[in-house]
């Protein structure tokens, strides 16, 4: 069995990596023009999609019906492996700027395009935070929504999805400027496949939960870590359920 595991491991990596290359003469043809995001953020989504295919994966999205799609949101979710986000890309129509490590912006080929498109921090850097900042609110202001893992990292692979503690920044944004979260569950990515070097990997579904927005509106900074905690629990309440789907 863990044979087989290694074998589909390396065949969805080659499946990952090939779907990618194959369309990166589009992403290079429209990335560099503001005005064709929305057509990069398809192609994106078309690149997640055919990875699912093509690796035959069973892909469920269960979304709240409160959620309107020309509305600016800041999705919160949990993070297990390196298929969540061609799994948001997959779940999330509107135009969207993640917010990741600035370590992404440095993969060859795909650094530039996750740069330009998207919104990348150094924690380690002050100023860094700061401009993240500033576009983040400026995205926001723009009508666009914004991917973030709050937990700032994939953390240590168990046998199940066990998030560490939230950072603040998504939180504190969401209540300066008004903006509704939507905490996201995605239960199963660590047993598809599990950010280790075991270079194992599992035909489970792939499961995308979006629950409820969560207004921010009248909350101060005095609510961030209630807020914070609230997330936290939502996400949290549907990991175990759906991981043995």
């Amino acid at each position: 069995m863990s044979f087989l595991k290694k074998v589909f491991a390396i065949y969805a990596l080659l499946i990952f990596l090939s779907v990618f290359f194959l369309l990166l003469p589009l992403f290079y043809l429209f990335i560099y023009f503001d005005s064709c995001r929305n057509i990069v953020h398809w192609i994106y989504r078309i690149w997640g999609l055919l990875v699912m295919f093509f690796c035959g994966l069973r892909y469920k999205i269960i979304k709240s019906k409160s959620l309107e799609l020309n509305k600016s949101y800041i999705f919160c979710a949990n993070h297990t492996s390196f298929l969540d986000i061609p799994t948001l890309y997959c779940s999330i129509y509107q135009d969207f700027y993640f917010i990741g490590k600035s370590s992404l912006g440095k993969v060859p080929l795909f650094g530039p395009l996750y740069r330009k498109m998207h919104i990348l921090v150094d924690r380690k850097s002050k100023d860094s935070k700061i401009e993240t900042i500033v576009r983040t609110k400026k995205a926001l202001d723009e009508g666009k929504s914004i991917v973030i893992f709050p937990e700032g990292t994939i953390p240590k692979a168990g046998t199940r999805p066990q998030m560490i503690d939230f950072k603040e920044g998504a939180f504190k944004i969401a209540i300066e400027k008004g903006v509704p979260i939507v905490p996201v569950s995605i239960p199963n990515n660590y047993k598809i496949l599990p950010d280790n070097d075991k270079l194992n990997a599992s035909m489970a579904r792939c499961v995308v939960i979006f629950h409820d927005p969560i207004s921010t509106i009248g909350l101060t900074m005095d609510d961030v870590p209630l807020l914070k905690s609230k997330v936290y629990q939502i996400i949290d309440s549907k990991l175990d359920h759906h991981a043995i789907e």
